[in-house]
């Protein structure tokens, strides 16, 4: 019975109401029992890697990871020409803005609609991340009972076992920012996080009123360093290392992955060496200048410097970031970031009604549809920034400016080498890593970090704008949302149903009802 119990734990801790026999009944009269590693690279790929497909309607809040790019300060909602007919795109805006109001208002209840007509579930992102967490579980359990003696077989265990603990890596690293406070050295050994889950098997015990604890920030931290580097060592003795595909984990992911872990850790020593050995890589290289073209989108399987990418795109719908009324935009404070000659600007975005700016063309451009998630995408540009970081951390300035300014000269017409220091510098790169992975899943967990950065602390305040469009009325209101500096709301509360499932629930995150601002003024930040 071992093998039917176990994909239970996952399913349980997610959904929270699946009963072990419902569970049995639905799933055992089809189980496949693995015999060979390459079952299990099936089952890695079939149900660990977060599979890419079309997506008819933009952000959403029921799709696992489909709210990342909407929590920030470079979006806001489009207003568009309150005298004109914005009435075209009513029922995209009804399924995609008005149902994530929760995630882009910073609500108590994130799946709460516009007009509190209905409350959708919020437990999509830890359900999907738990589950697939729950096969690599299996995975790993399975992979040294099997044999792998032949050459083949030898070299698909040492894949299985890298790719398998890179994903858990990174899928208890998305939870973790998103459930738990960001890592701060001095207080990561007590601020909770998420629980860990790392065997296959149900542990259940009938007497105990809470069936799951949570974890500190630092152990869910140093599982996911432990399980990326054992992915490193595996992916470094795979023969099949140099077999570079974008949509399969590789030691460049796993490295540059690691690099960031250990930013957010504030590790700079670390965090500048796993950069340096991706920039380095012999398969694949900085995106040229030329890359960045005025008649085809930037972020596509094409692109030289994609090191790795699992997921759907959000964004990549046609008619969600135009600009317009009902749409989202993207905000003038990052627009205006990039000047005349810097190429990002016109190859990332566009102008709509109103001034407002639609993110036209990152991902897409005409019937041209990327192919790379707006979330698990891994690209060398963020190596030169990582090292950067970390070098000026580190008060090692010239190395931080050759790695910025290599950068910006394949993204800056007839640029010139810039020099300054400090926190000066350290400025620098953060408003670079904003401009250059806009609307990659970043900015919301780079904010997070920055805010409990030891040695330069940056907060800010966030406002957002929902324009709220009506049936064949082209605008009904405005509401202005604030987030404050060191709000609870950048951290989640734990799914509903998760905190439902125990007798005694686990400790929730706080999190508080958040009114619209008063007033019918344009409030400012």
């Amino acid at each position: 019975m071992k093998k039917l119990y176990q994909f239970i734990p996952g399913v349980l801790l997610a959904l929270g109401s699946t009963s072990c026999s419902d569970f049995l009944e639905a799933y055992s009269q089809d189980m496949v029992i693995p015999s060979t590693v390459t079952d299990l690279d099936e089952v890695l790929l079939g149900s660990v890697y977060i599979p890419s497909q079309e997506i008819g309607v933009g952000p959403s809040g029921m799709r696992s990871c489909g709210f990342f790019n909407i929590l920030d300060d470079d979006v806001n909602t489009g207003l568009g020409d309150p005298n004109g007919d914005n009435t075209s795109n009513v029922n995209g805006w009804r399924n995609c803005l008005s149902s994530i109001y929760g995630y882009f208002a910073w609500q108590l209840d994130v799946g709460t609609n516009y007009n509190s007509t209905s409350v959708a579930s919020d437990v999509a992102t830890w359900s999907d991340l738990y589950a697939r967490i729950n096969y690599v579980n299996v995975i790993l359990d399975e992979i040294t009972q099997l044999p792998h003696e032949t050459e083949d077989d030898q070299a698909a265990y040492l894949r299985v076992q890298g790719e398998a603990h890179f994903l858990r890596g990174w899928f208890y690293f998305v939870l973790a920012n998103l459930y738990g406070d960001a890592y701060a050295p001095a207080t990561a050994a007590q601020k909770l996080c998420v629980p860990l889950k790392l065997t296959p098997y149900v542990e259940h015990d009938k007497d105990k009123p809470t069936q799951f604890q949570r974890a500190t920030v630092k152990e869910v931290y140093d599982q996911i360093v432990a399980d990326l580097l054992i992915a490193e060592d595996y992916l470094t003795q795979s023969p099949q290392k140099a077999d570079h595909r974008l949509y399969r984990a590789s030691l460049d992911a796993v490295e540059l992955l690691l690099s960031r872990v250990y930013l957010y850790m504030q590790d700079y020593a670390q965090a500048e060496l796993k950069a340096e050995a991706v920039m380095e890589s012999d398969y694949v290289r900085l995106a040229p200048l030329s890359a960045l073209s005025s008649t085809a989108p930037f972020l596509t399987n094409t692109n030289p410097e994609l090191i790795f990418s699992q997921g759907s795109n959000n964004l990549a719908p046609t008619g969600i970031f135009t600009g317009m009324a009902g749409d989202f935009c993207v905000t003038r404070e990052l627009r205006d970031l990039y000047d005349e000659n810097d190429r990002r600007g016109d190859c990332f975005f566009g102008i709509s009604s109103n001034d407002s700016i639609s993110l036209a063309y990152k991902y897409q451009r005409g019937t041209l549809r990327s192919r790379v998630s707006d979330v698990f995408t891994l690209r060398m540009a963020e190596a030169y920034l990582n090292k950067a970081e970390a070098c000026a951390m580190s008060g090692k300035d010239a190395e931080a400016l050759e790695a910025l300014n290599a950068l910006r000269a394949n993204r800056i017409d007839g640029y010139a080498d810039v020099s300054c220091s400090g926190e000066e510098l350290v400025n620098e790169i953060r408003t670079e890593r904003r401009k250059e992975l806009c609307f990659e899943g970043h900015r919301w967990f780079d904010l997070r970090r920055y805010a409990v950065c030891e040695k330069y602390p940056y907060k800010r305040s966030i406002l957002h704008v929902f324009n709220a469009i009506g049936d064949n009325t082209p605008y009904l209101y405005t509401e202005y949302f604030r987030l404050l500096p060191d709000d609870p709301a950048y951290t989640f509360s734990l799914p509903t149903s998760v905190l439902e499932f125990d007798k005694v629930p686990m400790e929730n995150n706080p999190r508080e009802d958040r009114p619209p601002l008063d007033g019918s003024s344009t409030p400012t930040e």
